[in-house]
């Protein structure tokens, strides 16, 4: 998602175009006091595929050609959960617990499924019957095509996880530039490097402490972003989203070793 104050504003509203792979779209906001449109787009897993700086180069082109840019105010990425079957999760969590209530997987669509989201809680809360609970009941799983996908979303995760642990980068350090970041071998083992603006080297050992998947740089963010699962952490480490709840190391383990250090310290 980019903001930019544009040459050529349009009228209040929501816009998206049905054009694929390269679905935009198009809102108005307020920033500062002044209107600017914000224009999404450029779908991708997170840690996966070319690098995010071309999506936002993307983004800003296509706000070019269409509204001009008089200025890009900001950019930055968003996750958008995604169920087995498309649908979101809304309802109870687990039958050992009734009174916790989830609703996630909304596919972009937030502002409508939150909305509807609301309504399925509030009745469930005050047990009412509610017609589209049993729809988007977190419980459900329809065996086509939930099998299909859980398939196939699960070897995309065994082949990132292999290709990871396989990476036989060798990137040397002396050249990398202030501003980015790489992937490089350190005592033999896979880490990461980023070198601020000021020359300072930020290093991380790239295993996830989620699952243990190895991260990429993400040079559009400068984060380190996992494609296993999505969890992404900030140049230093720290967690920045989930499913992770530690920080990247900044002393080099293996997913390996991780077995035989102390849990609180490791990451894991």
């Amino acid at each position: 998602m980019i903001a930019i104050e544009p040459m050529q504003m349009i009228d209040d509203g929501m816009y998206l175009n049905p054009e694929s792979p390269n679905t935009r779209s198009i809102r108005k906001a307020s920033h500062k006091g002044k209107d600017v449109l914000l224009i999404g787009g450029e779908s991708h897993k997170a840690g996966q595929g070319k690098a995010v700086s071309h999506h936002y180069l993307a983004l800003e082109k296509f706000a070019e050609e269409t509204f001009g840019i008089k200025q890009v105010i900001d950019r930055w990425s968003a996750q958008d959960l995604t169920t087995l079957d498309k649908l979101p999760y809304i309802g109870p969590m687990h039958d050992d617990y009734p009174n916790i209530f989830v609703s996630t997987g909304y596919r972009k669509w937030g502002m409508t499924t939150g909305t509807l989201a609301a309504m399925i809680l509030s009745d469930l809360a005050e047990q009412k019957q509610n017609r589209y609970a049993d729809l988007y009941n977190p419980k459900r799983f329809y065996a086509d095509p939930s099998i299909v996908t859980f398939l196939r979303e699960n070897l995309n995760v065994a082949t990132h996880l292999i290709k990871g642990k396989l990476d036989g980068t060798k990137q040397s350090l002396d050249e990398l530039e202030r501003g980015t970041g790489t992937v490089f071998k350190h005592n033999g083992q896979r880490s990461g490097a980023f070198r601020d603006d000021d020359g300072q080297l930020h290093i991380v050992d790239t295993t996830c402490t989620h699952l243990g998947c190895e991260v990429n740089w993400n040079d559009g963010d400068r984060t380190w972003d996992c494609p296993c699962h999505g969890s992404r952490f900030s140049y230093t480490g720290e967690v920045i989203e989930g499913p992770a709840e530690k920080p990247l190391q900044t002393k080099s383990y293996t997913m390996f070793d991780a077995i035989d250090v102390d849990q609180e310290s490791s990451g894991y």
